[in-house]
């Protein structure tokens, strides 16, 4: 189960979801049964899972062969996230240079929404690899602090 709440501008995207992993079967706003691939993520659950995920970058990025293909519910469906990862690089966090990667997401045309957003998540280069940065449209949230 999956319950998320924001407040202000994004107060729209809260959502209550239950995931049955063994039917392939979401349940949201608790009366709405919606197939869904088995293994669909929520997005928390993404971005926990990313973290697990060969994302090694393609040799050649005209030919992303590394790209790497998720289904995620979003609104009212599953839909296919594409994770294109890039080489790593530093970024400024909190005042510091930290290492990271970058992941942009898209959905190939399937939310014209999700993609006008240009989510983007990076990725700490340490073992952990936390989720240091996540972008969307105009919103930006940090790890400020990572706590063992």
């Amino acid at each position: 189960n999956v319950e998320i709440k924001f407040a202000g501008q994004l107060s729209s995207l809260n959502q209550t979801a239950s995931f049955d992993q063994q039917r392939g079967v979401v349940t949201y706003a608790g009366v709405t049964p919606v197939d869904a691939p088995v293994g669909t993520h929520s997005v928390l659950s993404l971005l926990y899972a990313i973290r697990s995920f060969n994302l090694k970058p393609s040799k050649v990025m005209t030919n992303p062969v590394n790209d790497t293909r998720v289904a995620v519910f979003w609104d009212t469906r599953p839909v296919i996230f594409t994770l294109r990862p890039s080489e790593p690089a530093p970024i400024d966090l909190n005042g510091a240079k930290v290492p990271a990667q970058l992941i942009t997401v898209s959905t190939g045309s399937q939310n014209p929404v999700l993609d006008n957003a240009a989510i983007k998540v990076w990725l700490s280069m340490t073992g952990s690899r936390v989720p240091l940065r996540i972008s969307a449209g105009q919103y930006v949230a940090d790890l400020i602090v990572e706590t063992p």
